[in-house]
């Protein structure tokens, strides 16, 4: 890697006042200045306060940190095969494959590219990004489209070489209002008023447009001093009670919603040691998060006595996920070397500064198992990994069966894809390596939801169609839709019958307005009295299941009570005034009507009533010497629906015998 200084050459580099916003940049962009009038001992001098877009070098010069200030390279590359042990020095990347656009949160970002020739193209400055991540926003307020690595300008393309991460763009900085116009020369400067805005909002981290509101209250303010050759020096930042964000107080990270984790030495990325930050509050600090200070207590658990401070660089030391938390490391690097006979175990103190935020402070012990000692990975996790590769491109291919409109999930899939793959093809293949690929894809696969088909049944009703919709349960495609005729007519096939002596039930029909009978798996019928023998009226309850069709309804029928058999009658034993009739029984007769008279059309007739239990009846009073005609019926009374009813059979065939004379 070349040697790279960053001094007044780079910041002379990045001239012009500029607001970051989406919107170009105009003359009234930035408001008037907040002045501030300080007095000092012998004179009154104003003040501006604003924010100032600092190198890493010139943001840690004054900090009190190991190496302070150098910002020299170096070409001894990490076990992650990058170049990250220099001092505060720009950090490079090649890859457009993963968190790019992190970059842009909080630090300036540079993006470099060339033409179709191969020849050096433009440059880049990024603001912050799309929701969709296909379109960057650049400082000057213009933008152009972003495809994987392929940038389109104005009908022109250009891929991506590398990127630059130079350093922290949003530092709170008071200073002298005669020097505010000979800072603006040099440095990204945002005025009281103007935006700041950065980012990319993803799953826990949220991009952020906010109103500059810069005080000498504000936590983090260092002071600009402009020296004799024309260049500034910033001072160490001091703590403050105000956040720098108009209509905004300072925030408080809740640590009770803050998990930390030290992690085992793996050295994915690099570091000798790594803490993770978890839970619900680390999405909003990884997104303001401008830099990270570790001081080294070593076997002091009191905390009292640091043997070294240690700055870091957004990329190369600290890091967010958009799921996977804040991750904090320290790299061996001209920036980081331990004391001697120290090994970096034992207690830490870290404090993160983020914007908008009081700075949080927490403690860590780091055993020797902590501590990285990169190691080779084993074939077994290569294998693992290569099979979690195999199944990422399974899933790609069967990009069908997933939801749609999944295009960030799948982007991320590709490039967490594409870093395994990576990871796969160095010379060196270290374990944390694997396992961090490992971990990262998997997080990436579970995001893509699969199409998860449910069948909805809307029941019909009597008033309504129903519907089957199949559907998925996740994105809500519909893969098809029936219809459910609703119900036309529930009816009986059969609504009055005669008893017989045995059960008699009417049967259920019903049919839909499709003029179909519809299946009595769909229904049940229950009846008033399952044993319908008897005369009366009964109700068949049909009650739909519910599944394809719902609603109750209730049909009657009845049962007529049978009328009793015809007879046959006897005449005998006639008399000068009586004569004997007798009949055959009937069966559920309740009693008898004998009918007699001299006519044969029974006209005039008499009738008499005998009880069920007889047979025969003696007719008396009869005129002698004259010819009877007789004829019997049998009666029954029975109760239907509890009143009493009557029938009667037909007359038997009427007899004749005359009385005698004497």
């Amino acid at each position: 890697m070349r040697k790279r200084l960053i001094d007044k050459a780079f910041a002379v580099a990045m001239t012009g006042a500029m607001a970051f916003t989406a919107t170009p940049v105009t003359a009234n962009i930035f408001n008037v200045a907040h002045v501030v009038k300080a007095a000092e001992a012998d004179q009154a001098e104003e003040w501006t306060y604003c924010y100032v877009g600092l190198t890493w070098a010139e943001y840690w010069a004054h900090e009190d940190v190991y190496n302070a200030g150098d910002a020299s390279s170096s070409d001894v590359l990490d076990s992650k095969k990058e170049s990250d042990k220099g001092g505060y020095d720009v950090v490079t990347r090649a890859t457009a494959k993963h968190g790019l656009h992190r970059g842009s949160y909080q630090c300036m970002a540079t993006i470099f590219t060339t033409d179709a020739d191969g020849k050096t193209g433009p440059e880049y400055k990024v603001s912050h990004w799309s929701d969709d991540g296909k379109t960057i926003y650049l400082t000057d307020g213009s933008s152009v489209s972003w495809n994987k690595g392929k940038i389109t300008d104005n009908g022109n393309t250009y891929t991506m070489s590398h990127y630059e991460v130079s350093g922290i763009k949003y530092v709170p900085v008071a200073v002298k209002t005669s020097q505010l116009n000979d800072l603006k020369a040099k440095y990204q400067v945002v005025e009281n008023g103007g935006t700041l805005t950065g980012g990319y909002t993803e799953v826990n981290l949220s991009a952020y447009t906010a109103t500059a509101n810069v005080t000498a209250n504000t936590n983090g303010l260092k002071t600009a001093t402009e020296n004799s050759d024309g260049s500034f020096s910033f001072s160490a930042r001091k703590t403050g009670s105000e956040s720098g964000l108009k209509d905004t107080a300072i925030k408080k990270v809740d640590s009770d919603k803050i998990t930390v984790t030290v992690q085992p030495g793996a050295g994915s990325y690099g570091e000798f040691l790594r803490v993770d930050l978890n839970g619900d509050a680390y999405g909003d600090l990884g997104s303001n998060m401008q830099a990270v200070t570790w001081t080294y207590y070593g076997y002091d658990d009191t905390y009292s006595k640091p043997l070294a401070t240690y700055g870091t660089k957004f990329a190369a030391d600290n890091w967010m996920h958009k799921s996977m938390g804040i991750q904090l490391g320290l790299t061996e690097s001209i920036r980081c070397q331990l004391p001697e006979d120290y090994d970096g175990t034992g207690y830490w103190k870290l404090t993160i500064s983020a914007l908008g935020y009081e700075d949080f402070s927490f403690n860590i012990q780091a055993t020797g198992d902590k501590i990285a000692n990169a190691k080779d990975a084993t074939d077994k996790e290569k294998s693992d990994l290569q099979k979690l590769i195999d199944q990422a491109n399974d899933m790609k291919a069967d990009k069908d069966s997933y939801c749609d409109r999944q295009d960030k999930a799948w982007a991320d899939l590709d490039t967490e894809l594409g870093e395994a793959v990576d990871a796969l093809k160095d010379e060196v293949i270290y374990s944390g390596t694997v396992k961090e690929c490992t971990s990262h894809l998997t997080a990436a696969m579970k995001a893509v939801t699969k199409k998860n088909y449910e069948t909805i049944t809307t029941p019909a009703s009597t008033s309504k169609d129903g519907s089957i919709v199949v559907k998925c349960s996740n994105c809500g495609d519909v893969k098809s839709t029936t219809t459910i005729a609703k119900i036309k007519s529930i009816a009986l096939n059969k609504t009055s019958f005669t008893e017989n002596g045995k059960v008699q039930k009417a049967t259920v029909v019903a049919k839909d307005s499709a003029n179909k009978t519809i299946a009595a798996s769909n229904y049940t019928v229950s009846y008033s009295n399952s044993n319908s023998k008897k005369p009366g009226t009964y109700t068949a309850t049909v009650k739909f299941n519910g599944k394809n069709y719902a609603g109750t309804k209730k049909l009657t029928y009845k049962i007529n009570a049978k009328a009793p058999a015809k007879t046959t009658v006897k005449l005998s034993k006639a008399k000068k005034t009586s004569l004997k009739a007798s009949w055959s029984k009937v069966a559920n007769a309740t009693s008898y009507e004998v009918q007699y008279g001299t006519s044969k059309s029974f006209k005039g007739a008499k009738t008499v009533k005998v009880s069920s239990k007889s047979s025969s009846k003696v007719l008396t009073k009869l005129k002698k010497n004259k010819k009877y005609y007789v004829r019997v019926r049998a009666v029954r009374t029975v109760k239907v629906d509890n009143k009493n009813t009557t029938l009667r059979a037909s007359w038997s065939s009427a007899k004749n015998l005359k009385t005698k004379k004497k």
